[in-house]
């Protein structure tokens, strides 16, 4: 609720100062981030081409859904000073980079997810300078609530992923709050990861109105099969927390 009072405050100060209406002032951002770098062929040995498919869906899905503006970045913009100074002001984020749950600075057994800001042209990940733990997202978000977030990277949708929390969201499938976190399990293909992400913004943007809910989208993708995996040890696995009645749309109300 912090975020909602500090946007309160400055749509009633553009009132006052531009004279427009309140209603025309507000908007509920997002920010879809896309890590390219670390999937070029400098650091794959091929150059995978989804992070930018999975940036124009998702910018384009999160429209549709009612978000605007919709910002982020696409390739080396994506660095963990942007992610952290904008998240705080978003209503949805998605990421597509490196994610896992590591050790937390304390040490083990205590986890401290994170994913990977983009590396720059000519680089690939290094955990040491590209790491946004969730420790740092949560503090960055002040206790502020988020309606939807997408980790489209590996891991983070594992019961032992703190992401969710970095988001105050809550790590349980019966929710009353307006809220939907969607990441994988196990070890996920980007080909997997876009296949799913593409039949569920088709199901929940298919219908008129908003009729649809997020778990609604989320089981039908699931239902479609046709996954690419790793091995036999990271079958494709897509999880979600949050409300099953909740159809994605912004807002706290």
């Amino acid at each position: 609720m912090r975020r909602a009072k500090t946007l309160l405050v400055s749509i009633l100060l553009a009132v006052s100062a531009l004279g427009t209406t309140a209603q025309g002032a507000f908007a509920f951002r997002g920010d879809v981030w896309s890590n390219s770098d670390a999937f070029s062929r400098n650091c794959l040995g091929f150059t995978d081409t989804y992070p930018q498919q999975m940036y124009s869906l998702n910018t384009a899905q999160m429209a549709a859904l009612g978000y605007s503006p919709v910002g982020g970045a696409l390739g080396p913009s994506f660095t963990k000073s942007a992610f952290l100074s904008n998240v705080f002001y978003d209503y949805a984020v998605y990421a597509h980079t490196h994610g896992d749950n590591y050790w937390a600075a304390s040490g083990a057994p205590n986890v401290d997810s994170a994913i990977l800001q983009d590396p720059g042209a000519g680089n690939c990940n290094s955990f040491s300078r590209d790491a946004i733990r969730s420790s740092a997202i949560k503090a960055a978000t002040y206790g502020t609530f988020y309606n939807l977030v997408i980790m489209s990277t590996c891991k983070l949708g594992s019961s032992a992923s703190t992401m969710p929390g970095a988001f105050q969201i809550e790590k349980i499938k019966s929710s009353t709050e307006r809220e939907f976190y969607l990441g994988y399990v196990y070890l996920t293909y980007d080909s997997a990861a876009f296949r799913f992400e593409k039949a569920m913004w088709s199901y929940l943007n298919g219908a008129p109105n908003h009729q649809r809910t997020l778990y609604q989208a989320f089981t039908y993708a699931a239902s479609i099969g046709g996954y690419p995996v790793p091995n036999s040890a990271n079958p494709f696995q897509a999880n979600w927390w949050g409300n099953p009645n909740y159809n994605g749309t912004p807002g706290w109300a």
